[in-house]
């Protein structure tokens, strides 16, 4: 009798990542006061709309009152005014409030039902990203636990988890499109799709295009998968015909499979909107904007401030809230934060630069066959995000770090990536350099403008004679930290995994802070 695979530490390790997740996605769900966080009251009215009501909302006139919303936030939403009115999400594909509605007939229409169901399915964003990691560096668990680490332990992302709204869930589908998307670009170039087969390749072609159709009744934040699976599949099949021809049958076949069912699932919903709101309006996003007057425009807000105030802006609101601006986006965390989180960042992105650079000097070749890696898909995601990003900002001024989490399998595998590879010795000197050097910087900014932030340059010292040290002293400690080990750190270096796990305690360490120092103090009435 076969004895069960042993459960390995990669698999425990994932699991402790995910139980600290939840933990913490539950203290942001308790300890956020009701409604703090964006659009959640007009998220929660269609949940309750479909549950009581028993059919689709339809958006009208008056279901957004932009004064009132106003006085709602500043008054921090006292129980004697409603949110009833706050209905402006009634455009929205329907899919996540469908399957919140039982959540809320069996809570009474709890509003922490609400928040701890949008919360699992955060966890199923976590285990995704660790997955697409695993297929990307198969070799790498603990760039794949770094990833979901990241991705569980990002403040902005863990308070998003933790409130209604239906991210969470085109995440979740964004993140399975990926995973099959990835597993069918390693999977094509190995096998024969003999046109009368239904091999694995094709089985996870049809995964994604059903994951794509899901993806359009959900947000429209996850119509990027279309055009990015349909780029990666034509790149897939060029790469392949090189090497073994397939005939015109067998190609029409792989498009099929993906295109079919994401249009067959999406047309009832395009169909509906186009009858209901006209001048085919699909989406529903023009009568959207018809109903949602007064929001600040881009237009606007230019001709007022100017272009270099709205980069300005663009900037650094859009990095502070990728990593955590709470409530409706107006609870910062302390600007010293901040800059440490922003010195972590420039650390990742060094460790990951030279990281594509060994790779890609160590086989010229590798460039060549890049368009039919999996890290082609990442990189198509990024830039759709980024795309969607700018388009809407396009039109009103949104710099929400939000909108670039459907990239979060790039984003996570970047950072767990970077993180571990600026802890080799080249790519730590590199770092401190840089940082040095932007430390330089600011003396020389803060000279002209008449005052240098010492906490900046602190921060950006300490992190760049840290790496120096960290360089210079890792042999002398490693042989310590071995000869307490004994045997099971003989033949690694036990330092490098220790500071790696470092930066994410200390993200953990955030996160349970951010509640107690913030939130409650700035959004409890």
């Amino acid at each position: 009798m076969e004895k069960p695979p042993r459960i390995g530490a990669t698999s425990y390790t994932l699991l402790l990542v995910l139980l600290v997740y939840l933990a913490l996605v539950a203290l942001f769900a308790f300890k956020t006061p009701p409604w703090q966080n964006p659009d959640e009251p007009a998220h929660y009215n269609y949940v309750a709309y479909l549950a009581t009501e028993g059919k689709l909302p339809v958006l009208q006139m008056g279901d957004y009152d932009g004064a009132y919303l106003e006085r709602l936030k500043a008054e921090k939403f006292p129980p004697a005014l409603s949110i009833d009115p706050v209905r402006y999400e009634f455009h929205q594909p329907p899919l996540y409030y469908l399957l919140a509605a039982p959540v809320y007939w069996l809570s009474g229409g709890s509003l922490l039902a609400l928040r701890l169901f949008s919360a699992v399915l955060g966890a199923g964003v976590v285990l995704l990203i660790f997955l697409c990691a695993r297929t990307v560096l198969p070799g790498s668990p603990h760039i794949a636990l770094g990833a979901a680490a990241f991705t569980a332990f990002l403040p902005m992302h863990i308070a998003v988890m933790a409130s209604v709204n239906n991210d969470a869930l085109a995440e979740l589908i964004v993140a399975a499109a990926m995973l099959a998307l990835l597993r069918w670009q390693t999977t094509f170039t190995n096998e024969d799709p003999a046109d009368g087969s239904l091999g694995s390749a094709r089985r996870l072609l049809l995964a994604t295009g059903l994951l794509i159709g899901v993806g359009f009744l959900t947000k429209a934040t996850a119509y990027i998968l279309l055009p990015i699976a349909l780029i990666v599949v034509a790149a897939g099949i060029v790469w392949r015909t090189q090497a073994r021809p397939l005939t015109a049958r067998a190609q029409f076949t792989q498009y099929a499979l993906l295109i079919a069912p994401a249009l067959l699932l999406g047309l009832p919903w395009w169909i509906r909107n186009s009858l209901l709101y006209g001048n085919g309006d699909f989406l529903g996003l023009a009568w959207h904007d018809v109903v949602v007057t007064g929001q600040p425009t881009a237009a606007a807000w230019i001709a007022d401030n100017g272009w270099s105030a709205y980069w300005v802006r663009a900037w650094t609101f859009t990095s502070k809230s990728f990593w955590g601006v709470f409530g409706w986006l107006g609870v910062f965390m302390d600007a010293r934060i901040y800059t440490a989180l922003f010195v972590l960042s420039l650390m990742a992105a060094v460790g990951a630069l030279l990281r594509c650079r060994r790779w890609a000097k160590g086989d010229k070749k590798r460039w060549l066959q890049f368009p039919s890696s999996p890290w082609m898909a990442l990189l198509l995601l990024w830039l759709g995000a980024f795309a969607a990003y700018a388009w809407y900002n396009v039109g009103f001024i949104q710099h929400q770090g939000r909108y670039l989490f459907p990239a979060l399998p790039t984003w996570s595998l970047l950072a767990a990536a970077g993180w571990w590879a600026v802890l080799e010795k080249r790519s730590g000197i590199a770092a401190a350099a840089i940082l040095l050097a932007g430390a330089a910087i600011h003396v020389l900014a803060g000279m002209t403008t008449g005052g240098v932030d010492r906490w900046t340059l602190l921060l950006y010292g300490a992190a760049a004679i840290g790496l120096l040290l960290y360089t210079l002293l890792s042999p002398q400690i490693n042989r310590v930290l071995t000869g307490i080990g004994g045997a099971r750190w003989a033949s690694h270096e036990p330092l490098r995994p220790i500071l790696y796990l470092c930066l994410f305690l200390a993200l953990i360490a955030l996160d349970i802070a951010i509640p107690f120092l913030y939130i409650i103090p700035q959004l409890h009435a």
